[in-house]
């Protein structure tokens, strides 16, 4: 059996399609709510979140085809850098008087639920196993064999002798 590819690539595309109907909606809500400034908004917020998420499963693919030793490293480096680049918007838009703060974030987040949401769902839908699948094991090991028999007791004895 040929090992399974990693998810990543299955889970972005899951995760894109939803973003295409989400996005217009959240920037149409905001637009109409909060005005040009919302809207405007609304497009940086989801602009930065979409490529927030999906750089994360692109960087996430390019772990995994690694050592499989280092695949938590890789991991904990590409979270690690993914909270820097938000910390570092995060400050660089903290005293923007032209944006509109409640529709940046509440897009963020809007972005964030839709991803998350598709990306689960996608994932529960690959089926992929959490066990190793048996190999092919030859029909002639189904009888015992003398090797799995406690120690001490030959194949063929009688049953008096095994006890004395």
């Amino acid at each position: 059996m040929q090992p399974q590819a990693p998810p990543f690539a299955a889970m972005l595309r899951a995760a894109v399609i939803p973003m295409v109907c989400a996005a217009p909606v959240i920037v149409l809500g905001f637009w109409i709510t909060r005005q040009t400034r919302g809207g405007l908004a609304a497009v940086l917020g989801v602009s930065i979140a979409v490529a927030f998420f999906a750089s994360g499963l692109y960087v996430m693919k390019r772990v995994t085809t690694a050592n499989p030793l280092s695949v938590l490293a890789g991991a904990l480096a590409v979270y690690l850098g993914q909270v820097i680049f938000l910390g570092i918007v995060i400050l660089m838009l903290s005293g923007a008087a032209w944006l509109d703060g409640p529709a940046f974030g509440l897009s963020v987040l809007a972005v964030a639920l839709v991803w998350q949401l598709s990306q689960v769902v996608a994932f529960m839908r690959l089926r992929t196993p959490v066990y190793d699948h048996p190999s092919d094991v030859p029909s002639d090991e189904s009888e015992p064999s003398a090797e799995s028999e406690p120690p001490g007791e030959a194949a063929g004895a009688p049953a008096q002798e095994r006890l004395s």
